[in-house]
């Protein structure tokens, strides 16, 4: 990507725009409806945008037409608030000096964006100066009577429709008021962490936190500070291969790509960033190929500042991580298992984010101000420890669910519409769908998560995450084992109840259509996925690959629903349990993923995941094997951490002796361990986490060294065993 490419759409836009001006106004005066969303007024959207366009082509171009034709856009914006009756403006107290002549978070940066362009052109005459100035006036005069703080970006939107509105007016003792309030809504953000975990809104926020920094002559501080840097490298691991950005939270299909663009050229020319410069190309070029030849004029608004903050000198280096973390376990709270970096690599998203111990005040004011019980405060959704993201060969196989049909509530922030365990109170009833038992109102539920595990071995990647959920008081790990050379994943769930109680819990996946049904598996495809609420060209997806999802073992019920998701119909995949749990009981789900070409038959791939049953019958413990051809991988899941701890009050608080267990073919006190034995290598390769050793049969292949340990109430030395984080080998 260069300024060239995005100044030759940018112009192309001006003239879409010129030509279309008059009729989208029309429209949007034919479609006017004070009740819609919020019920404030919205001016037409086109106008701030071929302000901005023609403000943009006037400053690199200096062509006087493109100054007259921003002029003519700014003034003509002041004519429509007229449609507002008395009885509009007497319930908006906001509007007691003035409605608002364009909406001041979404279009009030178009807008005054495109005056600072040519407000020193020559063009107006002072009368003109000072009407498009009330019209901004008008916009901040709003803004004083809900001024939202956090860090989200409704704040920061605020903060930069302030930033250039004192730009625009100058310094004086009106806009010194303006100055002081958009410092101290920017506190809340620069330096600080975003408290919204949600694709669509990060680069709102971010982008707007940029133009605060350098409105306010702060860059060199603010690009200094670590928890920027940190956003760049989080939306650049973030994206797939190809460039697709996955959704998470509230988002639609791949939306505000755009801004994501902008926001990683301006961290690619700050940093240096050859990886950041690719990211973004990534994203032009994946999402650039559903549009259409037609150059849009809302995209070209943010593809000005894509060409304001590039740097046609930074040269786009592929990034070469495989899986990993994104990019910790406190703020991210996500992991990316990926084959690499070419467009054709597997990619899956795990989404392990809670609302985090931070941000107390500001997330319980927004609780307590707007009405969005749904949400994960701020704009996210009941998705911890779900999938969001499975794809291979730019063929996506799981997706996320949407964001919602209409406001206030996001239907599709609720649980049962991610690819995880949900938890229900009671049993279902023997004729009543799973859908309607699992429905509810929506309300988001609680929960605290953790990372335990996360781990890359050269065969395999390794990741166990824990949520607890407060007021069911039930803990829930997902186990994810990648199997690289065979890009299949193995999904291990483990529920335990803290308390006696009855609960219903449902193995869900989301899938588009069901090809094939067989014993415990069902053959899944996505053709496509709608983009938001009667989306009537739907992104259609590569058709060369299908997922199977299987449940190897089960003799629960197993079946699917068609629901309506992600704003059209898709198929809810469930396997299905209920019972009575003692406190301190379990029961545990193992569900394989195997991405395959749509010619393949699935019953080829189907049982070579074995569940080996529990010996002690107890549920601490979960032994599989896995074979492919010549190759067996026995893999050891210690369920209960808690499992095999001494119960003195001594330390170490274990020993080889007390904490090893039989897993079939393996014997270890580590929480996982597999070992691969191939037919005709005379080795075979292994790996653990958190153990001291490791047996395959009746050989040891790993025993970590004895230490001497001094017994403070004796006062006394004893040997000990000690437990190595990870340790992996060929014996």
């Amino acid at each position: 990507m260069n300024k060239t490419i995005y100044r030759q759409y940018i112009e192309r836009a001006v003239h879409t725009g010129r030509a279309s001006y008059d009729t989208q106004i029309a429209a949007w005066r034919a479609a006017y409806d004070p009740e819609r969303f919020l019920g404030t007024y919205t001016a037409p959207g086109n106008i701030a945008l071929q302000a901005k366009l023609e403000g943009f082509m006037y400053q690199v171009t200096k062509d006087m037409s493109y100054a007259e034709q921003a002029k003519r856009a700014l003034l003509d914006a002041c004519g429509y608030t007229s449609i507002v009756t008395s009885e509009e403006k007497a319930r908006h107290p906001e509007y007691a000096n003035g409605v608002p002549v364009v909406e001041p978070m979404f279009q009030g940066q178009h807008y005054i964006g495109g005056y600072l362009d040519v407000k020193d052109s020559g063009v107006f005459a002072p009368e003109e100066k000072l009407q498009v100035e009330a019209a901004i006036r008008s916009c901040i005069n709003a803004l004083f009577h809900y001024p939202e703080w956090g860090a989200h970006n409704r704040s920061m939107l605020r903060v930069w429709t302030l930033s250039l509105a004192i730009e625009a007016l100058g310094v004086n003792e009106e806009t010194d008021r303006w100055n002081k309030l958009r410092h101290s809504l920017a506190e809340g953000s620069i330096g600080q962490w975003s408290i919204e975990d949600a694709q669509l809104y990060l680069p709102l926020w971010l982008a707007s936190c940029l133009e605060y920094a350098r409105s306010a002559s702060r860059e060199d501080a603010y690009f200094a500070l670590p928890q920027t840097r940190y956003y760049f490298d989080y939306m650049t691991r973030l994206i797939t291969p190809y460039g697709q950005i996955p959704d998470f939270g509230d988002a639609h299909f791949n939306s505000f790509w755009y801004l994501w663009l902008a926001c990683l050229e301006k961290g690619a020319a700050v940093y240096h960033s050859g990886q950041m410069k690719y990211a973004a190309e990534q994203i032009w070029r994946f999402a650039m190929a559903q549009e259409g030849e037609e150059a849009s004029p809302y995209l070209a608004a943010y593809f000005t500042y894509a060409y304001a903050w590039s740097d046609d000198r930074i040269q786009p280096v592929r990034p070469d991580s495989g899986s990993e973390e994104l990019l910790e376990d406190l703020i991210g709270k996500k992991i990316a298992m990926r084959s690499g970096w070419e467009e054709s690599a597997v990619y899956l998203l795990l989404n392990y984010r809670d609302e985090g111990d931070y941000a107390k005040i500001p997330r319980t004011y927004l609780q307590h101000t707007i009405s969005a019980a749904a949400e994960k405060t701020h704009h996210g959704h009941s998705d911890e420890n779900a999938i969001s993201l499975l794809v291979k060969d730019q063929c996506i196989l799981l997706h996320d669910g949407g964001y919602r049909e209409q406001a206030p509530n996001g239907k599709y922030r609720n649980d049962i519409y991610h690819n995880r365990l949900v938890f229900r109170d009671g049993r279902k009833g023997k004729s009543e769908s799973a859908y309607h038992f699992l429905h509810d109102s929506g309300a988001y539920k609680k929960a605290v998560t953790e990372k335990l595990h996360f781990q890359t071995f050269e065969q395999l990647d390794y990741s166990r995450t824990r949520l607890y959920e407060p007021a069911r008081q039930m803990t829930w790990e997902r186990h994810i084992t990648y199997l690289k050379s065979d890009d299949v994943f193995i999904i291990v769930d483990w529920a335990r109840s803290e308390v006696t109680q009855t609960v219903s819990t449902a193995n869900l996946w989301h899938t588009g259509e069901v090809l094939e049904r067989g014993e415990a598996y069902l053959d899944t495809c996505v053709t496509h996925i709608h983009r938001g609420p009667g989306d009537l060209h739907p992104y259609r997806n590569k058709d060369n690959l299908a997922l199977l999802i299987e449940f190897p073992g089960s003799t629960r019920s197993i079946g699917s629903e068609t629901i309506k998701r992600c704003y059209g119909q898709g198929e809810m995949i469930y396997e299905w349990d209920e019972r009575l749990f003692s406190e301190g009981s379990s029961s545990v789900f193992v569900t394989v993923l195997t991405p395959h070409e749509r010619q393949q038959s699935p019953a080829d791939l189907t049982g070579r995941v074995t569940v080996i049953p529990d010996q002690d019958g107890r549920g601490n413990r979960l032994s599989l094997e896995y074979r492919n051809g010549g190759k067996t991988i026995s893999f050891a899941y210690k369920l209960n951490l808690e499992s095999g701890l001494l119960e003195d009050a001594v330390y170490p608080r274990y020993s080889w002796a007390d904490g090893k267990r039989s897993y079939e073919k393996i014997t270890t006190d580590a929480d996982f361990a597999f070992v691969s034995d191939n037919e005709g290598d005379d080795k075979v390769c292994y790996g653990l986490l958190n153990g001291s050793g490791l047996m395959y049969g009746n050989r040891t292949l790993f025993q970590a060294p004895p230490m001497s340990v001094y017994v403070f109430e004796t006062g006394t030395w004893k040997q000990s065993d000690h437990k190595w984080r990870m340790w992996e080998d060929k014996a």
